[in-house]
């Protein structure tokens, strides 16, 4: 169950990463262009879920 459970964070942990290079890469190729906000935090909430999951298994 533990295993499983960490090779899911993995997953969720690459996924965040991809969401993350994607994003700073249309950020540089158009700095005055019109960025969908929704998704840049949409990333940001996703990383807080995954440590706050993350330090919530630490303290059990």
């Amino acid at each position: 169950m533990v295993k499983n459970k960490k090779i899911l964070r993995k997953i969720i942990l690459a996924l965040l990463l991809i969401c993350t290079a994607f994003l700073i890469y249309s950020i540089v190729k158009d700095p005055l262009g019109k960025h969908d906000i929704m998704f840049a935090l949409t990333v940001t909430v996703g990383f807080i879920a995954l440590d706050a999951d993350e330090k919530k298994d630490d303290i059990s």
